[in-house]
């Protein structure tokens, strides 16, 4: 199951993607006229919907439904009625790409994962290099961005550097996980492009909360993809293009520590709530980009990315 954030005149809408060609499928709407299909009058059934499945952010439908179980019954109910009709067109969006917002909302808890891949492509016959200690920095949620905005490059940095990830999406609030039970608390997966100035973080004593948390520095999307359809997170292709030449070509299953390892690190020491943001680290071959670029990032079975590089000025 594949869910997109729509902006729309009423605000932001979840929506189901890849289910309709060149639409989108609103959650709440439909969860409406399923209710009605079923006799439910329309007034309870809007009463209820909105109860059930908060419209426009995943954090707030992961905290009424960690497991999402009202979302999948709605979204099976709308693959049943593509034929039949009964998906009224009030239930659908266009899937214009500049209308796409970030799937994950707005969460407490944005977490980059440092250092977790090798520096460089391994060489035929060298052995892989040892791995480095967990580390990581919180990015603030107010540096997200859609899928296909415009990633706002600062006056005051020379080293914008787009890093293509797959990020992890918590369900259930969680502290105290260990490596056996952490993935149970994973809702999903998410492309998410992690934006970094190292020349900002060095005039900040070499620290990366500045400089990864610029407008725009947390590019994720196109959709919020559920854990079930990923069922290996360890073997995912990541690709980084820019202009149209490849800049980054890795997989997860380079991670110097698994998901897993990460989480229990992280819930350690911190709760992560529902909705909550993990981005696992990048593969190598990532480097800086300048206004007039085009970046587009992809991270297997996750979709694409496409964002222009402008001044932000």
């Amino acid at each position: 199951m594949k869910i997109a954030s729509r902006r729309t005149p009423f605000g932001d809408r979840l929506c189901f993607a890849e289910v309709v060609p060149h639409q989108l499928i609103d959650v709440q709407a439909a969860a409406v006229r399923c209710l009605e299909t079923q006799g439910v009058h329309r007034d309870d059934a809007l009463a209820r919907a909105r109860l059930d499945i908060p419209s426009g952010d995943l954090p707030a439908l992961l905290r009424a439904d960690p497991r999402l179980t009202a979302v999948r019954r709605v979204f099976d109910w709308s693959v049943e009625q593509l034929d039949s009709g009964d998906l009224h067109a009030d239930c659908l969006w266009s899937d214009v790409m500049e209308r796409l917002g970030p799937p994950v909302g707005r969460p407490h808890t944005v977490w980059c994962m440092l250092a977790n891949y090798p520096r460089r492509p391994a060489a035929p016959g060298v052995e892989r290099p040892p791995r480095r200690g967990l580390q990581g920095c919180l990015k603030a949620p107010g540096a997200l961005a859609g899928p296909y905005d415009d990633l706002r490059h600062p006056v005051i940095s020379e080293q914008v550097a787009p890093e293509m990830e797959l990020a992890v999406v918590i369900g259930p609030r969680s502290r105290f996980l260990t490596p056996d039970n952490a993935l149970r608390a994973v809702a999903g997966y998410v492309g998410f492009c992690d934006v970094g100035s190292r020349d900002v973080a060095e005039l900040d004593n070499h620290r990366m909360d500045r400089g990864k948390g610029f407008d725009t520095y947390g590019i994720c999307g196109p959709w919020f993809v559920t854990a079930d359809e990923i069922p290996d997170p360890h073997a995912l292709r990541i690709r980084q293009w820019v202009n149209g030449e490849p800049r980054q070509d890795g997989s997860t299953a380079q991670m110097f520590h698994s998901i897993p390892e990460q989480l229990a690190w992280l819930t350690a020491a911190l709760t992560l709530a529902p909705g909550d943001i993990l981005s696992t680290g990048t593969p190598p071959g990532h480097g800086p980009v300048h206004p007039g670029d085009l970046v587009r990032g992809e991270v297997e079975g996750l979709g694409a990315v496409e964002n222009h590089v402008v001044l932000d000025d």
